[in-house]
């Protein structure tokens, strides 16, 4: 179980939210050479400015495996929005990660209903330092929305640390800097909305894991 709260949320280079509490849970079996897991995952956000904002909550199935040089995961994620006017959808999300240095992943989505569909590619260290696991993460990537409206491209760094607190608990926190080539990051608000955009945002937050 994962417990978070950010100043601003970024997903594949657009904000989606800006003070936001995350929660996360799920359950996984080992099944053969696969792990089968499930997830439930809420946000919320909170703030002067929630009403700008969509709440979420999604419901996740997947199954990941490895195999010489790599780990493999595929996921359909049913994305709710409660009490909001958006719809519904599901999405299918597939990621490739290399037994290499910094270990380069490769994630692709697809969104049945919306038909959006986009890649990321992501890599970077993780080292320790005592009882912290820092990590430094880039990202690139692009987004095809399925309505024809403008595609999105996107870049990324995150620069994170975690340290457990006790047996079962491990606390972590992170800074990232975003940027796309369409103004997708919220920049005023008026009303209830956001009035206007720019091409890059900022974001820290800090989180509890719950570890069985």
């Amino acid at each position: 179980m994962d417990i978070g709260a950010v100043s601003a949320l970024h997903d594949r280079g657009e904000q989606i939210g800006r003070q936001t509490l995350e929660f996360g849970a799920g359950i996984e079996i080992d099944v053969q050479e696969a792990t089968v897991y499930g997830a439930f995952y809420r946000l919320l956000p909170v703030g002067d400015q929630r009403a700008a904002f969509e709440d979420e909550a999604d419901f996740i199935l997947g199954v990941a495996w490895g195999g010489h040089g790599y780990s493999a995961d595929v996921s359909a994620n049913w994305l709710t929005y409660p009490g909001e006017e958006a719809d519904s959808s599901l999405e299918v999300v597939g990621a490739v990660t290399l037994e290499a240095p910094f270990a380069p992943t490769l994630i692709g989505f697809y969104d049945t209903d919306l038909k959006d569909w986009g890649l990321e590619f992501a890599a970077g260290p993780e080292w320790a330092l005592g009882d912290w696991t820092l990590s430094a993460i880039g990202r690139a990537g692009f987004v095809q929305p399925g309505d024809d409206s403008a595609h999105r491209s996107y870049a990324g760094i995150e620069l994170a640390a975690a340290r457990p607190v006790s047996e079962f608990v491990e606390f972590g926190f992170f800074a990232r800097a975003d940027t796309a080539d369409e103004a997708s990051f919220a920049h005023r608000f008026g009303n209830g909305e956001v009035t206007s955009f720019r091409n890059s945002g900022i974001a820290a937050g800090i989180s509890l894991a719950f570890i069985r």
